[in-house]
Parts: structure tokens; C-alpha cells; sequence
């Protein structure tokens, strides 16, 4: 089971994950995503976006965790969550370091929270 990360105040779940242009197959080196089940949708760094030329695909209004909103541009990625392969995942793009998995991922797979011993477990039903 993976670890969570201590330098997140308080530990938070933290996997490897690796997003890819869903044309080309370019993809972007592993990344660490932040598990958010208070996350409506997948954030990306701005910069993953860019590396991988993406288009947008719509828009959309998003609220941050500060009660803020904005009109943000829809992108579709190949996502790769801890080894589980996602074809087409809808995200959007902010200014972070790290990739946000909101429930929009997290919902396809059954997710173990361990608080207690700081570790999580991702398992895909069959």
C-alpha cells in the first residue's frame, strides 16, 4: 500500500501519475497527484498543459477551495493512475506543482483511506 506524504500538513494520499496527450501519446514524466475526494474534477499543472500541447475542448466554471470562481478551459488527457490506465480523463489547468485527482477519476476505482497508519490502497472492480 502506498504511503501517504508527510509534507503535506496534515499527511494527505499521494500517487504516481502520468498524463499523456490523447492523440499523439506524448506523455509527461511521472508526476505526483494529490487524492482529493473533495475535488469535483482533475487539476493539472499549468505547465504539463503546455508541455504537452493540448487543446481545449470548452469551458467551464470552476469554485476553489477558497470560494473563488473562475472560467477555466477543459482539457482531455490519457491518464495513468498507480499503474491503472484511463483513456480519456477531462481536466482542467491551474497554477500548481503537483496534479490534483478529483472525484471525476477517483470514482472509477475503490479508494481505502487508512488515516490511522498513513497509507492508501486503489483497487479497480472488476
Amino acid at each position: 500500500m502506498p504511503a501517504y506524504d508527510s509534507s503535506f500538513k496534515p499527511p494527505a494520499p499521494v500517487a504516481d501519475v502520468t498524463v499523456a496527450h490523447p492523440l499523439s501519446g506524448l506523455r509527461r514524466g511521472t508526476l505526483r497527484g494529490k487524492l482529493d475526494c473533495g475535488a469535483d474534477i482533475t487539476v493539472l499543472p499549468e505547465r504539463v498543459v503546455t508541455q504537452l500541447g493540448l487543446t481545449p475542448r470548452g469551458h467551464i466554471w470552476t469554485r476553489g477551495f477558497d470560494g473563488t470562481y473562475s472560467r477555466r478551459p477543459v482539457f482531455y488527457v490519457r491518464f495513468l493512475l498507480e499503474g491503472f490506465d484511463l483513456p480519456s480523463v477531462r481536466c482542467v489547468a491551474a497554477d500548481r506543482t503537483t496534479v490534483l485527482v478529483g472525484r471525476n477519476v477517483l470514482n472509477r476505482f475503490v479508494l481505502i483511506l487508512d488515516g490511522k497508519n498513513l497509507t492508501f490502497d486503489l483497487q479497480d472492480p472488476p
